[in-house]
């Protein structure tokens, strides 16, 4: 009864723990069951907070659509970008390409200083002015060389497409009057500075022996008429000489393109020669060649398609544009270079390295002789020689910047060369 009383008492014992586990049991899971309510109510309430951010005006939705829009609005401006050079593009083609320089807009006015130094190739044929006032046209295709001067005191350098090089030789005139065709008070008068002015009037000149001061014998107006210098020595606007020298190609369009744009261009430099095309950079000169064929390549310095040939026109220098040179270069300060002879050391040089450069044009007083259009009605050594040279040489004393010789047509000699002209073609 003892031993049955006992057991009694030890299952009562673990039905009271049993009892005991069991109600601790449900109140843990009971506060678990809380704090997992607690957790997804807070859980709900981040929730919509954070929706609440993103869906408002500054939110996250708000700001990836504004990011979207603004992603399509640049796509459209690229697209109307690409569109607009396309257009451009299509302006041009092989052979009119893009040009590579910047040109000014039609209409704006323009100085030598500006096309310099922002390397500007011209178009077309433009009227731009140095710092004194002075207007020089410069042709279309070319541009002012970086090595010009920036007036024309110094000497303004025009630069074509393929390197050459021509100087700009202003005109007052080509009568000797007020140009008739010309509005300017002042009669187109070459500035040299402030205050100082000069005429120059297109012609033939004598130079004095001993100062050099010119003489006008023939103006450009009177072209027609054969009017000889020290007996012999004229200029004519027949083309085709009797005696085998080859006149101007055109006398009578020259003088009037130097009427029209009051100045014409000479190469700067005694022509050398690529491939038989004459050329005017520092170089080789081109001598041993016959008057009549430094006629034909100086002619023919432009071709059919070259993109100058439309602007300009070139030709063996006449005795209009040799005499005009001189005078300019004196009136520029280069006091009687006409009488100048700068071909001490007797050896022909490459044009362009030697000492003899005024307002930029080289060796008119050296190096080596130069053929012109002018020709002579005289004999050397019993001997007709219809063909007149120009200019200093570089293995004989004495020959001086505004010396007239009369010389061989058809014969080649080691220290004559010649000079390319070039003018103004009228625009239409």
């Amino acid at each position: 009864m003892r031993e049955k009383r006992k057991t009694l008492d030890k299952k009562c014992d673990s039905l009271d723990l049993q009892k005991i586990r069991k109600s601790q049991l449900i109140r843990e899971r009971g506060i678990t069951l809380i704090a997992l309510v607690v957790t997804i109510i807070i859980l709900l309430i981040l929730a919509g907070v954070t929706l609440n951010i993103a869906l408002s005006d500054g939110g996250l939705f708000s700001k990836t659509k504004e990011a979207a829009d603004d992603y399509k609005q640049a796509q459209t401006n690229e697209e109307g970008v690409i569109t607009d050079i396309e257009k451009e593009l299509n302006k041009y083609g092989s052979e009119n390409p893009i040009p590579s320089n910047p040109t000014p807009s039609e209409g704006t006015q323009t100085t030598i200083q500006d096309a310099k130094s922002k390397d500007y190739t011209f178009e077309n044929t433009t009227t731009v002015t140095d710092e004194n006032g002075n207007k020089v046209v410069i042709p279309g295709k070319f541009k002012i060389a970086s090595n010009s001067g920036d007036t024309v005191k110094d000497g303004i350098v025009v630069e074509d497409t393929k390197g050459n090089q021509f100087v700009w030789i202003p005109v007052s005139n080509v009568d000797g009057g007020k140009n008739p065709d010309s509005s300017d008070d002042e009669d187109n008068l070459v500035k040299i500075e402030e205050g100082k002015t000069i005429e120059i009037t297109l012609g033939r000149y004598t130079f004095d022996e001993d100062d050099g001061t010119p003489t006008l014998m023939q103006n450009g107006s009177n072209q027609t008429n054969d009017i000889p210098i020290y007996d012999y020595f004229n200029e004519s606007i027949v083309t085709e000489r009797e005696n085998g020298g080859v006149g101007a190609k055109n006398l009578e369009e020259f003088i009037q393109s130097v009427k029209d744009n009051h100045g014409y261009y000479i190469a700067r430099y005694e022509a050398g020669q690529d491939n038989g095309t004459p050329v005017s950079k520092m170089g080789t000169v081109w001598n041993n060649v016959t008057q009549p064929n430094a006629s034909t390549a100086a002619r023919g310095m432009y071709k059919d398609g070259d993109a100058e040939a439309k602007y300009v026109e070139s030709d063996l220098v006449n005795s209009y544009a040799w005499d005009t040179a001189i005078v300019y270069i004196q009136a520029m300060g280069s006091d009687n270079y006409a009488n100048q002879d700068k071909s001490s050391n007797k050896t022909i040089e490459n044009t362009g390295t030697t000492s003899d450069e005024e307002c930029h044009i080289f060796d008119m007083a050296g190096n080596v002789r130069e053929y012109t259009t002018e020709y002579s009605t005289g004999t050397k050594d019993e001997v007709e020689s219809p063909c007149v040279v120009r200019g200093g040489n570089g293995n004989t004393s004495n020959n001086l910047t505004a010396v007239r010789l009369m010389n061989n047509t058809n014969e080649k000699y080691d220290n004559i060369g010649f000079r390319p002209l070039l003018y103004l073609l009228k625009q239409f």
